[in-house]
C-alpha cells in the first residue's frame, strides 16, 4: 500500500472522529412542523440573482440583515474563475409574506479590498459588525471584521478590525461598548492534516475595545455563535462539545452540536443545532445535497430546552445554520441552499 493511500484512508479516519460525534436524538415535541413551513426564494433586487448561503441573519428595526455567499461556488472555482461575491443584504420583514422578496444590498459589489464573504453577524441599534472572510492577495482568507453604520440614506463603513487570530474568526456580537468574537480554533493550517491536528478544545472568545485584543475564555470546544443577553450574560455556542456556555460559568446541553446563536425578544436563546457534524461537512464539500437541520429555543435561566423544528433528513431547507424568532415566525438560513425557511404555527404553509 503506498503512502499516499495510507495517508488518504488516515486522513478519512481522523475525519469520521472529528465530525461523527454522538448520535442525533430522538426528536421531542416541536413547536412548528413542516406544514407550517416554506422556503421563500429571496432574491438581490438589483440583479434578480437568488440569494444563496445565508449563513447568519440578524433584525434590525422593521427589517433582517443578512449575511451570504455561496461557499461552495467558491471552493469549486478554479483558479481564474470569476466568483460573485457574497454580501450584506437588507430584507423588510413584512415581505416575507410574497412569492419572491427581494433584498436590498448594504455595500455594493466591489467596495471591499479581497470581496465579500461575510459570515458571523451582529446588529445594534444601528450599528452592524460582520465577520468578513476576505481573499488576501496571497490568495489565503484573512478575515476581517466590518463596522458599519445602517442610519441615514446610505450604510457606510465606519472601521475595519485586524488582529492577531483572525485568520480563525467565526462571529461577533456587541458587549458593553466593545465588540466580541470568536475565535472557532487556536491556529489556522494551510491544509485539512492540519485542521485535523488542531486540538479540539482551542478556541477562544475575545473582545476588542480601544485597548486591543484580550481573551475573555480560551479552551474552547470549536467557538463558534456568540450573544448577549439582555441582563449582559455572554453565551458562546460550543460546537464540538454540544453545549452552549454562558460567562456566568453555566454550561447548558443542546441537542445537537451549536452554529450561530439570535436572542428573542423574551430573551430565549434560539440556537440552530446540527444534528451531525459528519452529514454536514459532506453536505459543506458538495458531497450530499441535504444534511439535518434542528431550530431549539434555550432558557438560559432554566437550561430548558424547547425544540422549534426539526428537520432530520434536511427536506425543508438542509443544513440550517441559524434561527431567528422574529413576529410570531421562525426565519431560519442555511450554508449552502438559496432562500430562507419561515415557519409560521398559525397561517402554515400556502
Amino acid at each position: 500500500m503506498g503512502l499516499r493511500h495510507t495517508l488518504a484512508r488516515a486522513l478519512s479516519a481522523a475525519a469520521v472522529v472529528a465530525l461523527a460525534g454522538c448520535g442525533p436524538e430522538a426528536a421531542g415535541p416541536t413547536r412548528f412542523v413542516p406544514a407550517d413551513c416554506r422556503v421563500v426564494a429571496v432574491a438581490d433586487a438589483e440583479t434578480g440573482t437568488p440569494i444563496a448561503g445565508i449563513e447568519d441573519l440578524d433584525r434590525h428595526g422593521d427589517a433582517l440583515i443578512l449575511s451570504a455567499h455561496d461557499r461552495l461556488a467558491l471552493r469549486r472555482a478554479r483558479p481564474g474563475d470569476a466568483v460573485p461575491e457574497g454580501g450584506l443584504w437588507r430584507l423588510p420583514l413584512a415581505s416575507l409574506g410574497e412569492p419572491a422578496p427581494r433584498a436590498t444590498r448594504i455595500l455594493p459589489e466591489g467596495s471591499i479590498a479581497g470581496g465579500l464573504r461575510p459570515h458571523g453577524i451582529a446588529v445594534r441599534a444601528d450599528r452592524l459588525a460582520a465577520v468578513n472572510r476576505r481573499i488576501a492577495p496571497d490568495g489565503r482568507v484573512d478575515p476581517v471584521i466590518l463596522e458599519l453604520d445602517l442610519a441615514g440614506p446610505a450604510p457606510r463603513v465606519t472601521g475595519i478590525q485586524r488582529g492577531p487570530g483572525f485568520c480563525a474568526l467565526n462571529d461577533v456580537a456587541f458587549w458593553q461598548g466593545e465588540l466580541l468574537a470568536t475565535r472557532d480554533r487556536s491556529r489556522c493550517p494551510a491544509h485539512i492534516l492540519g485542521e485535523l491536528l488542531v486540538p479540539a478544545e482551542s478556541g477562544s472568545l475575545v473582545s476588542l475595545g480601544d485597548a486591543g485584543a484580550r481573551t475573555l475564555a480560551d479552551g474552547l470546544a470549536f467557538a463558534n455563535g456568540v450573544a448577549v443577553l439582555p441582563e449582559g450574560t455572554i453565551a458562546v455556542a460550543e460546537t464540538r462539545a454540544r453545549r452552549v456556555r454562558l460567562s456566568d460559568g453555566r454550561m447548558l446541553a443542546v441537542p445537537g452540536h451549536p452554529d450561530n446563536l439570535t436572542v428573542a425578544a423574551n430573551g430565549t436563546l434560539v440556537v440552530a443545532t446540527l444534528p451531525s457534524l459528519w452529514r454536514f461537512g459532506l453536505h459543506l464539500l458538495g458531497k450530499r445535497d441535504r444534511a439535518p437541520s434542528r431550530i431549539v429555543a434555550l432558557d438560559p435561566a432554566s437550561g430548558e430546552v424547547e425544540w422549534l423544528l426539526d428537520d432530520p433528513e434536511g427536506r425543508l431547507l438542509p443544513g440550517l445554520t441559524v434561527g431567528l424568532l422574529a413576529d410570531g415566525l421562525l426565519v431560519a438560513g442555511a450554508v449552502r441552499a438559496a432562500g430562507l425557511l419561515v415557519c409560521d404555527r398559525a397561517g402554515g404553509a400556502p
